[in-house]
């Protein structure tokens, strides 16, 4: 039987041994093309120098953290000397007579005094000595915390479009790390390494540093020394100084490169490359591990001078230590801004100048060298000099052991003058331009703090030009501010003096400090409402936060103008965050915790009921100033907020403060430390729900933060989501917490499931709730339960009433008359801009009277018979659409039916635009397109599908859609990346409505 010729054909034929190896061969070399650029040489340098030294560096650290927790081992010895003259130190009961001797401490006596000692003669070893569990919570709590502090300045420092990955890899940055680390073992590309760089210089300054700084503190405060202690000790050391080698070189080769072009930037060398024209040494002289090594000796010298030096000053001079390295570290700032750099790094420079190396020019880094060698020789030889007459203020770890203090003191003083000698040694370069400040450019654009500061140079214009009865309202109104931002100060201040005088000192100090925390917040504004100009001032306004809204308050008296209202209106806004609402929450644990206090200190409760009383007031009308302000803000920036939208908003702002603040307060002083994480989960989901509602926002870490007291969104459809949260989750810890003080102490023991594998229900005993004066008072604690749970209630109730109501909604007919009566000011200022579009450019908000006439008659000119797009010289070809301050259109990651947001050029696709027959075209191939035809409807790119809502007019310099009449604005004025595009009503020019063309090339 013949077979099919077809089957034939299709069956294969047999390979030889030669075509088979062939085979394999190519495959093999298929997949090691895939390898390219993977060497193995790095990939163990970088396992051995960079994952391992990083990971058991993390490790040590948790390690070190859970013994401060679990407990150290500490000794205590009685000696026969001790009991004769009765100078016995105290030993706490839970401690073990590892002897057996029967000796009992008497604890209701001052001396320390042992009775039954008698078998003490009959011990060889001439003591007693008893072994104690000794805990650290503190210093444990501390140690893990500062592993996660380098997250914070890889946030600051990392720029990316994917903002919830940047801000999740920041929050855990640990396990970021480490993984970062593994991938680039793999990965060995110079951006990569360029990146791992950035990991370890946040990881020196923000981990290694800090980290070293609190275990010397803690070494010298205790007498038991760890062998972990010395490992995190040690270890970070090394790890803190090959970190700012490091910096240096990649400083120093950028510099060298921007000379020579030739030159190799650090992330661009390899650590080891040897080749056949050199030998094994020739190679290693020009790696980077030889130049690592040579720079090793001198920064090991300079961390070990600067960090023993802040340990024992920190020791030494304990609070004191705070105003201390306060005014040292104002001092360099200002040195640096006025000396070596007046860019936006000048505080980090200054900070971080005291633990190492800043600057890679010689005459720049020698005026930080000399400052802190001086700083800390001076305090040194204080404590050496002095140590008789201080004695008292040192720890007993020193005092009684002169020799060990005198060898730290030996040790500090021969660390600074090598580290000193050393860097003139390999650093002096007499050819290096001792011209540290660039050259200054003028910066022609004006900002709205520049305007505040003009007003303060020149109050006497914007009073000459008001009438009789505007100042006679201006005095009535601003006076009344003025000695309410007075009172609420001032009574803070009386607070924490009576805490130090009559009760506890840290409650004092926080009770002083929280006044200015509220600065933090405000110099993040810095880049909306200061720019490039004035760093110093906005930093020191910042800095002496009370001052500056005293000042402000002042000055409105006798200068009441648009520019100083709305940095007043302005600054309330960190002050109820991060004022008001952190010193109510701070008063009402302590009176939960140490309400007992009060019956010694009579004057100290006046004191904090009035404080309570002027806190709650002010706080609530602040809230709802600050919400009807931002729903005003979003369409007109310099709208004056109507007192009776504030009013109306009021009753739910006061009970939702006093919801949120007695259930957060109640919660915090029951759970104690369990809190941190439990407030931590809480937040981190509030913030996920903030950008999973709110994708196109860079502040949904702020927004989400600030939810846990207030309401964070600007329209009620976006609070939704957040009031229900939070109501659940305090409802839920108060009825829990209520429901085990009402069982008692007995409640975990009848119900303990440990045996089966579940956890002890004791939370009653866990939590010691019998030493907490909330608790001890039972009709106290009831009526704190029913004030959250009815005010919760209400809160809520109250908030969807107002959202089907509308109340304080800032509605369009409203916006027209209130426009059309500042048009009628006299000296009425808009924001608007006639600059050219710069990329560079710091935002530009507001402009002269004079320049805005030529603008609103240019934009008169073009409302005549308004002419499309397409009409428009330079939308022929592919262009940018930019706004005042650079930044341009463009559509999130290019997708379909994602915002349109403002973004920092960058050339892609998905950024460049064209006009075609009435629709906005990007080169992506999306049109703009709107949500929906409401105001504050965002602007999305969307396939072409030919409806009215995707063509576009030009009107002026604004963008106009065919179909609702409404034009094209950044949402809440913030020129800002990420900031998205909605639609609104056409308002007489205004910065935030105004685009520019700027062709592609």
């Amino acid at each position: 039987m013949e077979s099919d010729p077809t089957d034939r054909n299709q069956r294969e034929l047999p390979k030889t041994d030669f075509q088979s190896k062939k085979e394999i061969k190519i495959q093999a070399e298929d997949v090691l093309e895939e390898w390219i650029g993977f060497s193995l040489c790095g990939f163990f340098i970088g396992l051995f120098f960079s994952v391992i030294p990083s990971t058991w560096d993390l490790v040590v650290d948790f390690l070190l953290g859970f013994e401060y927790l679990g407990g150290i081992q500490k000794s205590i010895n009685i000696t026969q000397t001790e009991i004769n003259i009765q100078d016995i130190p105290d030993i706490p009961s839970h401690c073990n007579n590892t002897l057996g001797y029967s000796c009992d401490f008497l604890s209701n006596h001052t001396s320390g005094y042992l009775e039954n000692c008698e078998l003490l003669s009959n011990n060889t070893s001439g003591y007693i000595e008893y072994k104690c569990l000794e805990t650290h919570k503190i210093y444990g709590i501390l140690t893990l915390i500062i592993t996660l502090l380098p997250g914070i300045h890889w946030y600051s420092v990392r720029k990316t479009n994917h903002k919830l990955t940047k801000f999740l890899s920041s929050l855990f940055f640990p396990v970021f790390m480490i993984v970062f680390k593994i991938g680039h073992l793999f990965q060995q590309g110079s951006l990569t390494a360029e990146q791992n760089l950035l990991v370890d210089s946040c990881v020196a300054i923000n981990e290694d540093m800090v980290q070293l700084v609190l275990q010397i503190y803690v070494l010298f405060r205790t007498k038991e020394i760890t062998t972990l202690q010395i490992l995190v000790i040690s270890w970070s050391l090394i790890m803190a100084s090959k970190a700012a080698a490091q910096d240096f070189l990649v400083s120093k080769l950028k510099m060298d490169n921007e000379k020579d072009k030739t030159k190799q930037l650090f992330h661009e060398m390899p650590f080891y490359k040897s080749t056949k024209d050199q030998s094994f040494l020739e190679s290693f002289l020009e790696s980077k591990l030889f130049m690592l090594a040579k720079q090793l000796p001198f920064y090991i010298l300079l961390t070990t001078f600067r960090v023993l030096s802040m340990g024992l000053i920190i020791t030494v001079f304990n609070y004191y230590s705070i105003i201390i390295y306060a005014c040292l570290f104002l001092a360099i700032i200002i040195i640096v801004y006025l000396k070596t750099c007046k860019g936006k790094e000048f505080l980090t420079r200054g900070f971080r100048s005291s633990v190492t190396t800043v600057d890679a020019r010689f005459h720049a880094e020698k005026i930080f060298q000399i400052f802190w060698f001086c700083v800390n020789m001076a305090f040194v030889s204080y404590i050496a000099l002095y140590v008789n007459q201080i004695k008292w203020k040192i720890p007993d770890t020193l005092s009684r052991n002169i020799v060990l203090l005198n060898s730290v003191l030996r040790v500090v003083a021969g660390t600074g003058i090598l580290s000193l000698f050393v860097f003139y040694l390999t650093r002096y370069d007499e050819s290096e331009d001792r011209n540290l400040l660039p050259k200054e450019t003028k910066d022609v654009n004006e900002t709205k703090f520049s305007q505040y500061l003009d007003v303060f140079s020149n109050p006497r214009e914007i009073w000459n030009t008001m009438v009789y009865k505007d100042k006679v309202k201006a005095i009535m109104v601003n006076t009344t501010n003025l000695i309410a931002t007075i009172a609420e100060y001032v009574s803070a201040l009386l607070l924490g003096i009576e805490f130090l005088q009559a009760a506890d000192p840290i409650w004092g100090i926080v009770t002083i400090i929280i006044p200015f925390l509220p600065g933090i917040e405000w110099h993040s504004y810095y880049k909306e409402l200061a720019g490039s100009r004035h760093r110093l001032a906005w930093f020191l306004s910042s800095l002496f936060f009370p001052f500056t809204v005293i000042a402000s308050r002042a000055m409105a008296v006798v200068a009441p103008g648009k520019s100083l209202r709305y940095i007043n209106q302005r600054l309330n806004g960190p002050r109820m965050q991060w004022g008001r609402v952190p010193e109510l929450s701070l008063q009402l644990f302590i009176i939960f915790n140490n309400g007992e206090i009060f019956n010694d200190f009579p004057f100290l409760l006046i004191y904090s009921c009035i404080h309570l009383g002027i806190l709650f007031c002010g706080a609530s009308w602040m809230d709802s100033q600050q919400t009807v302000f931002r729903k005003y803000e979003q369409t007109t920036p310099e709208h004056t907020t109507p007192w009776r939208d504030v009013a109306k908003m009021l009753p739910f702002c006061f009970v939702t403060i006093v919801f949120r603040i007695f259930s957060f307060s109640l919660t915090l002083s029951l759970f104690r430390y369990l809190a941190i994480p439990l407030y931590f989960l809480l937040i981190l989901i509030s913030i996920l729900l903030q950008r999973w509602q709110n994708p196109a926002s860079n502040s949904f870490i702020m927004e989400g933060t600030k939810s846990i007291f207030t309401m964070a969104n600007k329209e009620y459809k976006d609070e939704v989501t957040f009031q229900v949260y939070w109501f659940v989750c305090n409802m839920i810890l108060t009825l829990t917490l209520t429901f085990f003080v009402k069982m008692g102490a007995g409640f975990g023991e009848a119900i303990n499931l440990g045996d089966l594998g579940i956890w002890n229900l004791g939370l009653y005993n866990y939590l010691e709730f019998d030493n907490r004066f909330i608790v001890q008072d039972i009709a106290a604690f009831d009526a704190i339960v029913v004030t959250i749970c009815s005010t919760g209630l209400v809160s809520l109730g109250t908030f969807f009433i107002w959202k089907k109501l509308k109340v304080a909604e800032n509605d369009n007919e409203e916006i027209e008359i209130d426009k059309e009566a500042n048009k009628s000011e006299e000296g009425a200022e808009e924001f608007s801009d006639t600059q050219p579009c710069h990329i560079e450019a710091e935002p530009s908000i507001p402009l002269s009277v004079n320049e805005e006439i030529e603008i609103e008659k240019e934009a008169s000119k073009s409302e005549e018979g308004a002419e499309e797009f397409g009409n428009m010289r330079g939308m022929e070809k592919w262009c940018y659409i930019c706004v005042s301050n650079g930044l341009v259109l463009d559509i999130a990651y290019g997708a379909r039916e994602n915002k349109i947001t403002l973004y920092e050029r960058h050339g892609g696709d998905n950024q460049l635009w064209k006009f075609q027959d009435g629709f906005l075209v990007s080169k992506g191939g999306l049109v703009a397109d709107i949500s929906g035809v409401n105001a504050n409807e965002a602007v999305i790119g969307q396939d072409q599908h030919q409806s009215m809502n995707q063509k576009w007019t030009k009107e002026g310099d604004c963008i106009q859609n065919q179909r609702t009449g409404m034009v094209m604005q950044v949402k809440d004025g913030k020129m800002e990346s990420g900031t998205e595009i909605i639609m609104s009503t056409k308002n007489s020019p205004f910065f935030n409505q105004m685009f520019f063309i700027v062709p592609e090339n």
